[in-house]
């Protein structure tokens, strides 16, 4: 079964009626229930995901680029899978109105695991750890842990 995308749009609907209608133990009754879900910003038609995998509550931004999920990966809460950018060449609202639609493309080969809060576009190998924060801004090798802001290789898990 696939899993079930929001848009941006229901989801900021869903937050503000179940922060507003209701406050206290139902209302965090109602936010938990719609917390695991993930959101998608930009054409869903670029994204591919494996049917098992469990997106939680991962932010999908497919505006620059495509995103591809392999099968057997793990993701923590609050992941941010970002192709989206703009041309920072640019100023003012033309900067707002510049972004490319190809160049950002974020694969996830098989095995992998992004721990809580990773994010940006890249290319991250099989069965590969990315820590908890890390900002992806390079591409992270097959077998390898990586961490902090920007993200770099810490070690390989073969040598240990």
């Amino acid at each position: 079964m696939a899993p079930k995308l929001w848009s941006p749009c229901v989801s900021r609907l869903i937050d503000s009626l179940t922060w507003r209608l209701a406050p206290g133990f139902l209302g965090k009754v109602a936010r938990h229930a719609v917390q695991g879900y993930p959101w998608v910003s930009g054409d869903p038609s670029r994204l591919t995901v494996d049917p098992g995998v469990q997106l939680n509550d991962t932010l999908l931004n497919c505006a620059s680029g495509t995103i591809t999920i392999a099968p057997d990966i793990v993701l923590g809460h609050g992941v941010s899978l970002l192709t989206g950018t703009h041309d920072h060449r640019q100023l003012g609202s033309a900067r707002k109105l510049t972004v490319p639609r190809t160049g950002c493309d974020i694969v996830i080969r098989e095995g992998a695991w992004l721990a809580s809060n990773v994010t940006g576009p890249c290319l991250i190998g099989e069965h590969a750890v990315v820590a908890a924060g890390a900002v992806v801004v390079e591409d992270i090798p097959p077998c390898a842990v990586a961490g902090g802001v920007p993200a770099h290789l810490l070690y390989r898990l073969d040598e240990r």
